[in-house]
């Protein structure tokens, strides 16, 4: 990831966050809620044009949110910048997963 003030996120289980300091925290919040998590990009489809590049595909797998098993299968887009040498992600945007809100919302009527 990039880590500056123009990174963008719209997550699967909703929201957007402009810059480093709002896209790290829903991935922070996740991570204390997830485990044995595998998901790949499967149907991939990469275009590099200079300095930006991208890929589209769909992210299929499943993890364990809160005790509870959850397929993932979204569409997704990751947005590429070359920064430092290497590639860097400035944008990722995926589909509302309905089985991650919820879990989520099972939490939250707690």
């Amino acid at each position: 990831w990039s880590h500056g003030d123009g990174v963008t996120t719209m997550h699967p289980v909703g929201g957007r966050e402009v810059g480093w300091a709002q896209v790290e925290r829903p991935w922070i919040e996740l991570a204390k809620i997830v485990s044995n998590g595998k998901a790949e990009m499967v149907d991939k489809v990469v275009q590099v044009a200079g300095e930006i590049g991208y890929e589209v595909g769909t992210e299929k797998g499943n993890v364990t949110m809160a005790g509870h098993q959850v397929a993932i299968e979204h569409r997704c887009t990751n947005i590429y910048r070359r920064e430092a040498g290497g590639w860097k992600i400035v944008h990722h945007h995926s589909d509302i997963a309905p089985a991650m809100l919820e879990v989520l919302g099972r939490l939250q009527g707690k």
